[in-house]
């Protein structure tokens, strides 16, 4: 029996065609047809041609046999056989090729090059010191097979034979040159051998460093609490990881709509530059309501190619729960919290207002004291009410309208206040040029953000020698910055950080809620405020205003 698909020394798969079988049996089957079509004058009409023509038959048969064992054990019929195997059918090359250039003539030197085949395909079998073994035995096979027909020992076989007339010199360069061209040839099947070694050998390191990734990938992909699909372009599933079935609660079958899952048409949300947030909510198989929330992706492949989408997502359905608890103590808190400020707040106008109605009780009073009571109840009866007008606007404000205003208007209705407000009298409020720009913001709000700025720089300026005021405009590429400055009273850096906290003006005037509207309206407005100040030096107030033509995010807004 002959044994196949063992594994050669180069670690090639036995599957790939064997080559010197091959040779062998397409050799002698075109040889003998050519032998035979050949008008030489007929059959037999050289030497030997009889015996020439039986031994391309026997190594015909033998390589027809060969391939049909392979055949019966179930392999292809050129299939690699064991080392022993490989040896012997190099060495029937190579005795097929000394008997070629036997029967057309030993002093044809370039027939030698015939030998560089069995050299060659040894280089896909055997070891180095093997190669050098098929090399030598070449050489030695087309010497003695030289020298025994020159010399007459061999008879004379088809065009070989003593009547060659080879004289010294002729048949040393025969010998020579056959000789350099084999031996130059197992050189170069050598390096390429070596060569064949080496790629052998990295690639054996590569595909184990493949191995171990790809290992480490799987462990990581089945170890993971979050999920992970892929998809690809049109929205099937490729890869789904154990977290992703156990969140989901259902099977995800490679092949499937993404969209059979419960996320609807999300992979068509997709953009080529960057990824996208999701939150959803779906119903179990048991119809349990969930949530849950991640990242779509785009996958990449070869030239930055878009070849699917990559979810991850997480439960975020006891999160919600624990935020929505949370956000409701918060809530609860600053409730609390604010109508504690609030009782402290009104405690005394009321304190006042009560004065006033225990004098007013007491019967008839002079006219001097009764304007003077009917005056302190009508200012601090506006103090409350502007208390719980700010107090509501705070905790209950209405949905923002923003629209496109020009900025030279608000400004001019901005300085149109300020020059009639009697407490700005004697305070200078110096205005730079005013671009031509368009804004975006709700104009109730906007009035009202300038205003208060504009109003706690004046109660800064209480008592300073020399009070100013300014606004100064900057344009930016994509917004306008607005500053409101003052050189007033300045505040420490604690207080600074407290400003947008409810009721914690620094000033005896007011309700306390006015920098915690600002920082509100400037939230839903999508602008950006910043405050900087120094104690005893002034403030300054930072704002950024998209510009109508503007397509960026809503900045945050912090001091």
């Amino acid at each position: 029996m002959l044994p196949k698909d063992q594994p050669s020394p180069d670690g090639a798969s036995a599957s790939a065609p064997f080559l010197p079988l091959a040779f062998r049996l397409g050799a002698t089957l075109g040889l003998m047809v050519l032998q035979l079509a050949l008008p030489d004058g007929g059959f037999g009409a050289m030497p030997g041609e009889g015996f020439y023509m039986a031994c391309l038959a026997l190594f015909f048969g033998e390589s027809v046999w060969e391939a049909a064992q392979s055949i019966r054990h179930g392999h292809a019929p050129f299939a690699t056989p064991s080392p022993h195997w490989i040896r012997f059918n190099l060495l029937l090359d190579a005795t097929l090729v000394t008997l070629l250039i036997a029967f057309h003539g030993v002093d044809q030197e370039r027939l030698a090059t015939i030998y560089i085949f069995p050299v060659l395909a040894s280089a896909f079998y055997l070891h180095i010191y093997e190669i050098v073994g098929v090399g030598i035995l070449s050489s030695s096979f087309h010497i003695a097979s030289v020298l025994l027909f020159t010399t007459g020992i061999l008879p004379s076989f088809g065009r070989s034979g003593a009547s060659a007339g080879l004289d010294p010199g002729q048949l040393t360069f025969v010998l020579g040159f056959a000789t350099l061209q084999i031996f130059a040839a197992t050189l170069v099947v050598v390096v390429i051998r070596k060569h064949l070694e080496t790629l052998s050998q990295d690639l054996s390191k590569s595909a184990a460093v493949v191995d171990e990734l790809s290992a480490l990938y799987r462990r990581v992909f089945d170890s993971m609490f979050s999920g992970l699909i892929t998809v690809d372009l049109e929205g099937r599933i490729t890869s789904a990881n154990p977290a992703a079935v156990s969140i989901l609660q259902r099977p995800l079958g490679l092949g499937t709509l993404i969209e059979d899952h419960g996320f609807g048409d999300l992979t068509h949300l997709s953009n080529n530059l960057k990824e996208r947030r999701f939150e959803l909510d779906f119903a179990t198989a048991s119809g349990e309501k969930r949530i849950v929330g991640g990242n779509l992706v785009a996958l990449r492949g070869p030239e930055d190619a878009m070849t699917g989408n990559l979810l991850v997502f997480q439960d975020l359905t006891e999160l919600k729960i624990l935020e929505e608890r949370t956000r409701l103590s918060e809530r609860l808190a600053a409730v609390g919290e604010l109508s504690s400020e609030l009782a402290h707040e009104l405690r005394n106008p009321m304190a006042s207002i009560q004065g006033c109605v225990q004098i007013l009780k007491q019967g008839e009073q002079s006219r001097p004291l009764m304007e003077r009571v009917l005056t302190i109840l009508w200012r601090e009866s506006e103090r409350v009410s502007a208390i719980v007008t700010d107090f509501l606007d705070f905790t209950r404000p209405r949905p923002a309208r923003i629209q496109p205003m020009q900025l030279t208007l608000v400004v001019e209705d901005l300085v149109a206040s300020w020059e009639i407000d009697p407490r700005s009298q004697g305070l200078p409020l110096v205005v730079d040029p005013v671009p031509d720009l368009w804004v975006l913001g709700d104009p109730v709000w906007v009035h009202q953000v300038f205003t208060n700025l504009l109003s706690n720089a004046r109660k800064a300026l209480i008592g300073v020698p020399d009070p100013r005021i300014a606004m100064a405009f900057q344009r930016r590429p994509w917004a306008l910055a607005i500053t409101v400055s003052d050189n007033g009273c300045g505040m420490t850096e604690a207080r600074r950080r407290a400003v947008f906290i409810p009721f914690s003006s620094g000033f005896e005037e007011g309700t306390g809620l006015g920098m915690s509207l600002v920082f509100q309206f400037v939230q839903q407005m999508g602008w950006d405020i910043q405050v900087e100040s120094t104690l005893g030096s002034g403030t300054t107030i930072h704002l950024t205003i998209p510009l109508q033509d503007g397509n960026l995010p809503a900045p945050s807004s912090h001091i």
